[in-house]
């Protein structure tokens, strides 16, 4: 607490003399500052159940940035209060990129992306260069990707991981809109970066070596034709200490592979592909879509990929009557188990459908659909009926507004509903599982010109009808409905803000007739240019019908900030 609070002191006051060094300075000075202190305190009370915060919560927080030639931002942020302290600053993963015409430079923590499935975001320490002359796309980043961490039996729950260090290069041709690039990685652990002889069983880990070769594009082959590809074949060996064995067989890509890195029994070869075929115009847009990523692909140069997939995606657009109308839809398919030795092989399908119509600026339509299927067959394995996996998930909204604007006020009338259904497709789970719920919402809103004055009306009603065997209850339908008013309005020249919100809400559920009653007021006021002075209270009496959630909260809270 005492340090994060001389920090803190610290950096108010750095802050200040930064800020007055500025006032002097030309206007088109390069280096500049800026953020805020913000000081608060608060109460809570409660009754009915366990405080969820203290009773008079106070603290001080501030935030500077601090902007260098060049665009390089260095961010700080302090909080000190009964709450906690904490401080914050970049230098403990700091970098820079900084760019000149057509050249770029990385120094320090970066995450540069080349393709999706090559370098594409991981965090790295060390340097790099992108140069762009003309057509020409050139890339190339070294650094380190992880750093070595060790795990003791004294100490078993850190997870242990080996220094690795690795490059990508890039070399292609073309515009950011239309380009072929040709993109390699490498990277490799270090065996001896830590000790394994003291690790736990259950934290050990091997030395690994990565390299992958990938292709990656974006060309506009005519006028409004567009194809996509990006395709990646990944060598990956997971224990360095592994034997070596002979890069053979009939794969060109593995005696490639051979050629470049030494393969071993925990060699493995993956591939990944993705790739898109569009057409745009003016009265709209057709795509296909194509993915397949083998089982237990990965890179080095991204943190996470969904293996063992292959999905086909259509969607299109149109675009009718000179705008006023529009219909998007998409269907798709997805599996796994692409290389057969699963028990059971997972189906996706997912379509989707909206219509919007506008035929009048002060009058819209809004439909959507959208349908998402999950089914099972067997695999090296019968499936057993009773854990065979077939649902199919519902979704419809309507949404209807209409508008009346005058020169004094605006009015707005939305009228929405929404209906979601899980149906279960297997009749040995269908009465644990199916549900649905419905949801309408009647609203108005006011909005005045001139005065700043505002009003919103909201009534609400949903109903979840809950699977027919949840133990304990006879009622299986849930319903919640009742108004929700708000209110804002701008005095003394618009300096003082306020807003005041109030709902109130019955609800049944398993047999027990309740209510849930919220309410917030909130103030706030320009002291000064860069000085703010803001008041919130909010109120919450829960009733519902059932003993534990029986019970009602105040908070309140006070605040003064000011920004330069």
């Amino acid at each position: 607490m005492r340090r994060s609070g001389l920090l803190l002191i610290c950096l108010c006051f750095c802050s200040c003399s930064l800020l007055r060094a500025q006032d002097g300075a030309p206007k088109n000075k390069q280096v500049q500052l800026s953020g805020g202190l913000n000081a608060y305190a608060g109460l809570y009370t409660s009754s009915g159940i366990a405080g969820r915060n203290q009773p008079n919560p106070f603290g001080l927080s501030g935030a500077v940035t601090l902007t260098l030639p060049g665009g390089i931002s260095l961010p700080f942020s302090a909080v000190l209060g009964n709450q906690g302290a904490s401080f914050r600053q970049p230098f403990n993963q700091f970098g820079v990129s900084p760019t000149y015409k057509w050249a770029t430079a990385h120094a320090g923590y970066r995450n540069v992306s080349f393709s999706p499935f090559t370098l594409a975001g991981h965090t790295f320490l060390g340097g790099g260069i992108e140069l762009n002359p003309g057509m020409l796309r050139i890339g190339a980043v070294y650094g380190r990707f992880n750093k070595a961490i060790s795990s003791t039996l004294s100490d078993p729950n850190v997870i242990p991981s080996f220094k690795r260090t690795g490059y990508a290069v890039k070399v292609g041709y073309g515009k950011p809109n239309n380009y072929v690039d040709l993109v390699m990685l490498r990277a490799r652990d270090d065996t001896n970066s830590i000790d394994r002889v003291q690790m736990s069983p259950e934290k050990y880990t091997t030395p690994a070596e990565n390299m992958v070769i990938g292709l990656t594009s974006r060309l506009l082959l005519i006028k409004h034709i567009l194809v996509e590809a990006d395709l990646a074949a990944s060598s990956y060996t997971r224990d360095l200490s592994a034997s070596e064995v002979g890069a053979e067989g009939k794969n060109p890509m593995f005696r490639l592979v051979g050629k470049l890195i030494t393969p071993r029994l925990s060699t493995q070869l993956t591939q990944a592909t993705q790739a898109a075929l569009g057409y745009q115009s003016k009265w709209g847009s057709v795509k296909f879509q194509y993915k397949r990523i083998d089982p237990n692909f990965q890179t080095m140069g991204a943190y996470y990929f969904q293996s063992d997939i292959q999905s086909y995606t259509g969607n299109v657009t149109l675009n009718l009557l000179k705008g006023k109308a529009r219909l998007a839809g998409s269907y798709g398919k997805q599996f796994d188990n692409l290389a057969q030795n699963k028990n059971a092989r997972t189906g996706r399908s997912i379509g989707s459908m909206m219509v919007s119509l506008n035929p009048d600026p002060t009058l819209g339509f809004d439909v959507s659909l959208s349908n998402y299927g999950l089914s099972q067959r067997a695999g090296i394995r019968p499936l057993i009926d009773t854990l065979r996996i077939a649902q199919n998930n519902l979704s419809a909204t309507a949404n209807v507004r209409y508008s009346i604007f005058d020169k004094d006020f605006s009015h707005i009338f939305t009228l929405t509903g929404s209906h979601q259904q899980l149906s279960d497709l297997n009749d040995n789970t269908s009465v644990q599982t199916e549900n649905n719920s419905q949801n309408a919402n009647l609203g108005y809103f006011l909005q005045a010109s001139q005065s700043g004055f505002g009003a919103n009306l909201m009534l609400s009603y949903t109903q979840t009808s809950l699977p027919q065997t949840l133990p304990g209850t006879t009622d299986q339908k849930v319903k919640f409905y009742g108004p929700t008013l708000g209110t804002n309005y701008s005095f003394l020249k618009k300096k003082l803000n306020t807003s005041l919100n109030f709902s109130y809400l019955f609800n049944k559920q398993f047999g027990e007739t309740g209510k849930v009653l919220t309410a917030s007021l909130n103030a706030g006021y320009q002291l000064a240019k860069r000085q703010s002075l803001n008041i919130m209270f909010n109120y919450l009496n829960s009733n519902t019908g059932i003993q534990t959630e029986k019970f009602n909260e105040l908070r309140g809270n006070i605040g003064y900030g000011i920004s330069f």
